[in-house]
């Protein structure tokens, strides 16, 4: 049975159509104006999505920096209070077990990531603690996360939370109380753009999609489905994990070293795998972006060709609005990887012509 979210059945929209998108049951339409509508909220207003995929882990006591310090891929006991930054959670190997978001607190780091993640992540943290004095919390579904994205979010937050939080880089967060519900929000984008996101207590969620849905009018806000929010995030180059990769990808395959590992930092699970591929070799095969000719869509799991030889498989795909065309991200291999290189997409029948595109697809001065 595939996952929920916390609001399901309960968005306050009319028409609203749900489809499966890696392991969860998505709201992929809310309003019945439905896919354009929606993408201008997310590239020129405000995109409110339900984003209770997220769960938490709470990790106190005096050795919690160093001991994420080890495990981590990124620079975890560089972060002040107030900041946080992605990261991840290799095997040995240097495959992929968690993407996560990480927030510094003075007394707690948080670790946020899809709920499947979560739970993966909790155990095996619990497996590398010894004697560290370290506690770790499962929270599990208790608390939920909304996501506010586009340009105007920034002035959205200040107006429903009387307040300017610091929110200037990714991971910074600040506590506020918005309608009177207690929140804390998180610098945070799903498509390349301004994004905030908002945990809370999940009691109090549906409290809040209802003020925020109120906010229409002022701040060009819509409530948006996944449709909308999976074009965009595929024209910024951003991978969701469970759909484009899973625990079977080296790092160095999806394209995210940069934004997920610190390239100073001193050892963690996986960093020799990690920088003896930087040092001395390549990817076998590479996360890519794939921009098609024509008006006929990928679907995930299509093979691509390369002068009749496997090139690797499409991932995710979707219309890009900015290109008015298909869109489409991808394993390509070693010798097709290269920006630029044509290649076909197998759909049925069809031979659907394709361009391999760095990630991101659509940058972000093109898609406003």
């Amino acid at each position: 049975m595939p996952l929920t979210l916390l609001l399901h059945g309960r968005h306050g929209a009319p028409g609203v159509t749900y489809a499966p998108l890696g392991p969860w049951l998505v709201p992929w339409r809310l309003l019945p104006d439905g896919f354009d509508a929606d993408y201008r909220a997310l590239r020129r207003g405000v995109g409110l999505v339900d984003y209770s995929t997220q769960a938490l882990i709470e990790c106190r006591g005096a050795d919690r920096a160093d001991f994420l310090q080890r495990l981590l891929t990124n620079d975890i006991a560089s972060l002040a209070p107030g900041t946080g930054c992605r990261a991840a959670l290799l095997t040995p190997a240097a495959k992929v077990l968690a993407d996560l978001l990480v927030l510094a607190e003075a007394e707690t780091h948080w670790l946020l990531c899809d709920l499947p993640q979560a739970e993966v992540l909790a155990g095996t943290l619990e497996r590398y603690r010894f004697a560290e004095r370290v506690t770790l919390t499962f929270h599990e579904r208790r608390l939920a996360v909304l996501a506010l994205e586009g340009p105007r979010t920034l002035e959205l937050v200040a107006a429903v939370s009387g307040s300017a939080p610091a929110l200037g880089r990714t991971g910074d967060h600040a506590m506020a109380a918005v309608e009177g519900i207690p929140v804390r929000l998180i610098r945070r984008s799903l498509a390349g753009g301004i994004g905030v996101w908002g945990v809370l207590d999940a009691e109090r969620l549906e409290e809040l999609w209802a003020f925020l849905r109120r906010q229409e009018r002022p701040w060009d806000l819509r409530p948006v489905g996944w449709e909308a929010l999976n074009a965009a995030r595929l024209e910024a180059g951003e991978p969701w994990f469970g759909v484009d990769l899973d625990d079977t990808t080296l790092l160095s395959e999806t394209g995210l070293e940069m934004a997920l590992a610190s390239q100073t930092k001193g050892c963690y699970v996986g960093q020799e795998i990690v920088a003896r591929m930087q040092t001395y070799g390549s990817a076998s095969k590479r996360l890519m972006g794939l921009a098609l000719e024509g008006n006929t869509a990928a679907e995930p799991g299509d093979r691509i060709v390369k002068d009749g030889a496997d090139a690797g498989w499409v991932t995710s795909a979707a219309r890009s609005s900015a290109l008015g065309r298909p869109i489409a991200m991808g394993y390509v291999k070693r010798g097709t990887y290269e920006p630029g290189t044509a290649v076909e997409i197998l759909r049925g029948p069809d031979r659907l012509r394709a361009t391999v595109a760095a990630r991101p697809i659509v940058s972000p001065a093109s898609s406003g």
